[in-house]
């Protein structure tokens, strides 16, 4: 009896001192991301920043690749805005929508047969567009430094719009 005590009020400080981890002012992360494009349907990878300016709102520039598929591949930076907000008091989930701004610069190959090829053949063509992100994102705080994400947004580029999917882990400090 008097362990089942000591467990139960053992338990009741650890949730007590238990501190819920959310987005907040000053926050820095910083992690990869992996996911699945629709411009060109292909895989992509890359690295993000995270900066709060405040609990609500944060800046996240990222940079990725698109790998190839259908002779195109391309390289984009985007700049989001971010406005998480916790999906409950003392969650360890946060939901936030986003919008930014991106550049990107696709590469086409162009497939020039083997007997036609020589050294001067300039084998592929690079089209570099400005254009806008609008989406949402999910995240959890495993631990005060470790966070996972899910976001979705839909770039609108000129001849290259499409939605791009990814999961994301990360380093908060």
């Amino acid at each position: 009896m008097n362990k089942s005590i000591i467990a139960l009020l053992l338990s009741v400080i650890s949730i007590s001192t238990y501190t819920p981890c959310h987005a907040a002012k000053g926050e820095k992360s910083v992690g990869l991301r992996a996911g699945f494009t629709t411009t060109n349907n292909a895989p992509v990878a890359g690295l993000y920043f995270k900066y709060g300016f405040t609990d609500y709102f944060r800046l996240a520039p990222d940079l990725d690749y698109y790998f190839r598929h259908d002779n195109t591949d391309a390289f984009a930076l985007n700049i989001n805005a971010e406005f998480p907000f916790a999906l409950g008091k003392g969650s360890n989930f946060n939901i936030y929508p986003l919008a930014g701004f991106n550049f990107t610069s696709w590469n086409t190959h162009n497939t020039i047969p083997a007997d036609v090829k020589s050294d001067s053949d300039d084998s592929s063509t690079r089209s570099s567009r400005m254009g806008f992100n609008v989406g949402a994102g999910v995240e959890y705080y495993a631990t005060p430094t470790l966070k996972f994400s899910i976001e979705g947004k839909y770039g609108c580029i000129k001849h290259f719009d499409g939605g791009i999917i990814t999961a994301s882990i990360g380093y908060v400090f």
